[in-house]
């Protein structure tokens, strides 16, 4: 079960979104049960700040996509090596939880992350969340991912996942990098 939202000390209260949930932030590690933020978690919840504005914006950016009947699709992310998912949780925790439509895919080769993520996910109700065991590589022609993915992102790619993230996104005909 997750933890109860602890009254938040005021450094937390500063670095926190409205709105977003504390119960993730716990769970992240980044807010401790007693709702206070330490200095490593300040630093990582600063650059997923920094980094979810930039997606963001390209988010906000992108035309609406319908399908062939001319339903409105929501839109796709897909994130290679996602880890623990920090990127993934915070995009669906302050964009995609609000908006109703959409998924964000969490690319790792770790199964016991992917596990982990999966469980969080389905903890926090972040149903448009998928979690996947694969390869970059792999996820290029995985049937467990859609033909097109408006976004990818690749944040700590290492040796040829950089190339293979490029290619999915060649192949899935991203929108945006």
């Amino acid at each position: 079960s997750l933890p109860q939202a602890a009254r938040l000390s005021e450094d937390a209260r500063a670095a926190i979104r409205p709105g977003q949930s504390v119960a993730l932030l716990q769970e992240l590690h980044i807010l401790t049960a007693d709702g206070r933020l330490n200095q490593d978690s300040r630093r990582k919840l600063k650059q997923v700040y920094h980094l979810y504005q930039f997606i963001e914006k390209l988010l906000l950016e992108l035309p609406a996509r319908t399908d062939e009947s001319g339903a409105p699709l929501g839109l796709t992310v897909a994130d290679h090596g996602a880890g623990k998912s920090y990127l993934g949780f915070i995009l669906y925790d302050l964009f995609f939880k609000a908006l109703g439509s959409g998924h964000i895919y969490g690319i790792e080769t770790r199964a016991e992350l992917v596990e982990k993520s999966q469980k969080l996910a389905q903890a926090l109700g972040f149903d448009r969340m998928t979690f996947l065991n694969l390869s970059v590589l792999e996820s290029t022609t995985s049937k467990a991912l859609p033909a097109q993915i408006d976004l990818v992102t690749a944040l700590h790619a290492c040796d040829t996942a950089t190339d293979d993230a490029i290619a999915f996104g060649l192949a899935k005909r991203a929108r945006a990098f």
